[in-house]
């Protein structure tokens, strides 16, 4: 994907996060560690870096993170990858309906979860925002 698409789909993926963020929490949610993800891909991409094959991990998601470390630590900003972390986290919580760090089922569907729980709803819109202030997106 070149980096232009990358921004496209950040721009398109938050966009879609704003919409849906009253009626659907757990999507928009979901949608912020998306626009996220391609964010970082459009810094690294209009830097020249191929994360796949500079970060040669398993799965996209682990070069993926591996970079955002490096990168938090080349730039001095750790900010970065916990805003990074936090939305992965929430993201893998709505999408499987469970407390990712013990696995521990969520104690309602996660349309419930995170409307009974909105402070995580915009602190997820918040790290997106870190995130692309880092990265001067």
């Amino acid at each position: 994907m070149t980096c232009e698409r990358h921004l496209e789909q950040a721009e398109s993926n938050e966009r879609a996060a704003h919409s849906v963020e009253h009626d659907y929490p757990d999507w928009a949610v979901t949608m912020c560690f998306y626009a996220a993800l391609h964010w970082v891909e459009y810094y690294a991409g209009v830097r020249g870096y191929d994360i796949r094959s500079e970060y040669p991990h398993p799965s996209p998601h682990s070069s993926r993170g591996k970079y955002v470390k490096d990168l938090a630590d080349r730039l001095r900003k750790p900010n970065l990858r916990t805003a990074y972390q936090y939305l992965e986290r929430e993201s893998r919580k709505a999408r499987y309906l469970e407390n990712p760090k013990d696995q521990t089922p969520l104690p309602d569907n996660a349309n419930i979860y995170y409307t009974t729980n909105i402070l995580e709803v915009t602190q997820s819109f918040n790290n997106l925002e870190k995130i692309k202030r880092i990265l001067d997106c």
